[in-house]
């Protein structure tokens, strides 16, 4: 079956949840949920076996040749090979909203998304609830039980450790409270079992997430691609929207959080940002505001606001035929001739140069 829109995706993971209850109302006996077997017998029903809607849990047939244990806690922990496939960053998978699942952890990221519907969630002995528009984000190794509710929608994100590390800030925009959350997991001490968003249950978001998912299900060329850049759109709207709440087993600081303001503002409006603009706006003095810029990064105000402009520059000049004057304007630079000193100062090229290496069309 060829799978198009998200509306279809939509329809199908309402469907996928009706039979989940049809298959706990008509089974002959109690199931036990631990099992592998159970699971088995429920992708070999009619409607699920005839239309291939396995996949929309499983990245492969699970059958019996998979040779997997009796018991799902006999797996120890989940390995990235048996639930991402090759090509991918990261899959997509429906929750079960099967009662009594099993404890277990994951060599990758879990991240889960409540549609529709509610679930909870349990992390060393911990119990959180999630309602619709709700995000957690589990590090691997973690164990943890998750169980929604029938005729819920429940998608979980199974994004590869590699994937995280190498573009966590591009996914996640520097934020600090996810950064935090993910320089911490990637600790082998680390003290971070979870983070929760909590949103507003933006349509927006919603569509994203099915637009990914439809995405994973078709395979089409790009695909990998285009779900990346969906998974970062995703996290956009989610921080840009000032009701998202986020919740997490370490506190960030209040430093750290005052911070978060200065840089959003400045990403924001680096065209014509200066330090008074941004003491007015986040309602702290200069002196102030200069300190936390300094605790963060070690570095000045300017500097900082210099590097995300130049950020921007270099975006310019990768990506599009723009003379330098023009960049110069757009990027808050009085001139041309500031922007190419600056540039080399921090690049060690000019400008011209840096475009020659990176745009040679």
């Amino acid at each position: 079956m060829e799978i198009k829109g998200t509306d279809q995706i939509y329809h199908i993971l309402q469907n996928l949840s009706n039979l989940e209850m049809a298959f706990l109302d008509y089974s002959n006996n109690n199931k036990d949920f631990v099992e592998y077997h159970t699971y088995i017998e429920y992708f070999n029903s009619y409607a699920i076996r005839n239309h291939n809607l396995s996949r929309f849990y499983f990245p492969i047939a699970i059958t019996p040749e998979l040779n997997l244990p009796k018991y799902i806690t006999d797996i120890g922990t989940v390995p990235e090979k048996l639930n991402i496939p090759p090509g991918y960053d990261y899959a997509m998978a429906k929750q079960f909203n099967f009662p009594g699942g099993a404890p277990h952890s994951c060599e990758y990221y879990s991240l889960f998304y409540i549609i529709e519907g509610k679930a909870e969630v349990t992390i060393k002995n911990s119990q959180f609830a999630l309602f619709q528009g709700d995000f957690i984000f589990i590090p691997p190794h973690v164990q943890y039980m998750i169980t929604s509710v029938p005729e819920s929608i429940c998608i979980c994100f199974n994004l590869k450790c590699s994937f995280v590390t190498a573009q966590y800030s591009d996914i996640f925009h520097d934020d600090k409270r996810l950064t935090t959350f993910l320089m911490d997991s990637l600790n082998e001490n680390n003290q971070m079992n979870y983070l929760i968003i909590r949103t507003n249950a933006n349509e927006i978001i919603k569509d994203l997430t099915l637009n990914c998912f439809a995405e994973y299900i078709n395979q089409n060329k790009y695909a990998n691609n285009i779900m990346k850049n969906c998974l970062s759109l995703i996290f956009t709207y989610v921080l840009r929207d000032q009701n998202t709440q986020i919740e997490s087993s370490i506190r960030v600081s209040q430093n750290d959080l005052q911070y978060q303001r200065i840089i959003d503002y400045l990403k924001q409006n680096y065209q014509f940002a200066s330090l008074n603009s941004t003491a007015e706006y986040v309602h702290y003095t200069k002196q102030y505001v200069c300190k936390i810029v300094k605790e963060a990064t070690g570095k000045t105000f300017n500097t900082v606001l210099i590097e995300i402009r130049l950020a921007i520059v270099c975006q310019y000049l990768e990506n599009s035929d723009f003379s330098l004057e023009y960049i110069s304007e757009l990027c808050g630079f009085s001139v041309s001739s500031h922007l190419s000193r600056v540039f080399k100062e921090h690049y060690g090229m000019t400008p011209s140069a840096y475009r020659k290496a990176h745009n040679p069309h």
